[in-house]
């Protein structure tokens, strides 16, 4: 079967984006440190007097160092997620008024993703950093590890904070133990 020219043109450029992506985008990261961050599960909080919880579940809600809070709504068993593994993720994305941005469970697809290299928002990256699979997570995500000042198109307004439910449907361990 003869491949069209721009078909045979896009897999080429999409090879190329993935090699410069995993060679380039892992070397960065390890001379940044971004990849120790999505190895380890995000801290507990710090012994604070009063702990915050979720309205909804009645759960803690833990805050870490950049501004991402999270609640635990299922602790999956297995082996934590790390950087460099391949996790299938259902999820719903809203905004804090409750608009419903974007769901896996809609699509009927989880999504794909190699933790600590595929590009997905900080707050993703590090959210799902230490989950195990069957785990189910609110995701609170602040401007600043989301989309920021810019938004994203007409779906997410800018300085938007995001709340994400996700679920971990499966953890494929990377070959190499980790970037």
């Amino acid at each position: 079967m003869k491949m069209l020219p721009s078909l045979r043109y896009r897999r080429f450029v999409f090879a190329g984006m993935l090699f410069l992506a995993l060679t380039f985008g892992a070397v960065e990261q390890l001379f940044t440190g971004n990849v120790l961050q999505a190895q380890s599960a995000p801290p507990a909080p710090s012994g604070m007097a009063s702990q915050e919880t979720d309205s909804e579940s009645g759960k803690p809600v833990i805050t870490t160092p950049s501004g991402l809070k999270y609640v635990d709504l299922v602790v999956g068993t297995g082996p934590a997620a790390k950087s460099g593994d391949h996790l299938a993720v259902n999820y719903e994305g809203k905004l804090q008024d409750g608009t419903k941005f974007d769901s896996s469970y809609d699509r009927g697809q989880p999504f794909s993703l190699v933790l600590g290299v595929t590009q997905v928002i900080q707050g993703w990256t590090e959210g799902l950093a230490g989950m195990k699979a069957g785990g189910k997570r609110k995701l609170i995500i602040p401007p600043q590890l989301g989309y920021g000042q810019a938004g994203a198109g007409d779906t997410i307004p800018p300085n938007a904070t995001l709340i994400f439910k996700v679920e971990i449907m499966s953890i494929e361990a990377s070959p190499s133990g980790g970037i």
